[in-house]
């Protein structure tokens, strides 16, 4: 077992030694700039607006992205036409991400996960439901902007009812 622990320790350190450093405040100052990102993201969702959308989206065929009904898109393409559709005939949508967390884990990668509930107005009914998020960022230019390359939405499953007392 030490044998084995040694071995992978010795294999990861020229790894870990390529890595490209990032001090505390670095660090801090890019956490900051990608929940802020978050923040604007989820604005942009809740006002359905799909020009300010796509400015999220790392625009290519490696995006993907799991909405929370369960549907998977790969690729900027499929992921604008699944936005369409799905903000179709949507009157109101309120997604409230909680917890944010963001870490960053080099200058060109962060990661954002959190908590979420939804509600969704569309004609006469009403879907409200909670879940998880986790949001990959890449930053493609260094002086560019944090892109969204993975989105993932989870829809926890509703409570099952209390059973009515008899008496």
């Amino acid at each position: 077992m030490l044998q084995r622990t040694l071995l992978v320790l010795l294999a990861s350190a020229p790894l870990a030694s390529c890595a490209p450093k990032m001090t505390p405040q670095e660090r801090s100052v890019e956490e900051q700039v990608v929940r802020d990102r978050a923040t604007s993201w989820v604005r942009a969702f809740n006002n359905r607006q799909l020009d300010s959308l796509a400015t999220f989206y790392l625009q290519t065929p490696e995006l993907t992205v799991a909405w929370p009904d369960g549907q998977r898109t790969s690729g900027w393409e499929e992921e604008s036409a699944a936005q369409r559709e799905a903000f179709r005939g949507l009157s109101t949508v309120n997604l409230v991400a909680q917890d944010v967390r963001v870490e960053v884990f080099a200058p060109n990668v962060a990661a954002a996960t959190f908590r979420h509930s939804t509600d969704e107005i569309r004609g006469t009914e009403r879907d409200l439901f909670a879940g998880h998020g986790t949001m990959i960022w890449i930053k493609p230019d260094p002086r560019g902007q944090w892109l969204i390359r993975a989105l993932q939405m989870s829809r926890s499953p509703a409570a099952p009812a209390e059973p009515s007392r008899r008496r």
